[in-house]
């Protein structure tokens, strides 16, 4: 009797042990931390409804916004931007900055809307080209401007680069 309250009395004893040890996974603990790096961006708002392009050429519209417009302060980016809609796509251009708000975390701002920011891409020339077509031939078009004298003696020639939203950098300043 006294062997087997032996062997009871080391059986729970082993059992007790087994339950206040730590696993190796609890021993090796490691502290993470998660990082998360957000970016704000302003939004561009579509035209107002009924709202009329006078300009009958891309060309046209980008030598009217040269000759009319100037930022109030130095812009780092201007970008092209496209809204699609059923047979109906309008260019838009801003001028952009970005601002460190904190280690983690930045926002984009648009800091520059010239008046006649919206250009509507006249549909006889557009109608027949299907949507990968026209973004082709806009960022030619772009980059065609960004080697005019026009484009160089002008405010967006100052700035670090010329984008579009659909294509990415067109331009670099160097």
């Amino acid at each position: 009797m006294r062997v087997l309250k032996s062997i009871f009395i080391l059986s729970i004893g082993h059992l007790l042990m087994d339950c206040n040890q730590k696993t190796n996974s609890e021993a090796l603990e490691v502290k993470t931390e998660h990082v998360i790096i957000t970016e704000e961006v302003d939004d561009v708002l579509p035209p107002p409804p009924k709202f009329i392009s006078h300009f009958k050429t891309l060309q046209e519209w980008l030598f009217n916004i040269c000759d009319t417009e100037k930022p109030k302060k130095p812009i780092s980016n201007y970008e092209f931007g496209l809204f699609e809609a059923k047979d109906d796509y309008t260019l838009y251009l801003v001028g952009l900055n970005r601002y460190e708000i904190s280690q983690d975390s930045s926002a984009t701002r648009v800091d520059f809307e010239p008046k006649n920011m919206y250009f509507f891409l006249p549909i006889s020339v557009y109608k027949n080209l299907a949507r990968g077509q026209i973004l082709e031939r806009l960022t030619s078009q772009l980059k065609d401007f960004t080697m005019t004298d026009k484009f160089k003696n002008s405010f967006l020639a100052k700035a670090k680069s010329v984008t579009t939203g659909f294509k990415g950098e067109i331009w670099h300043n160097k």
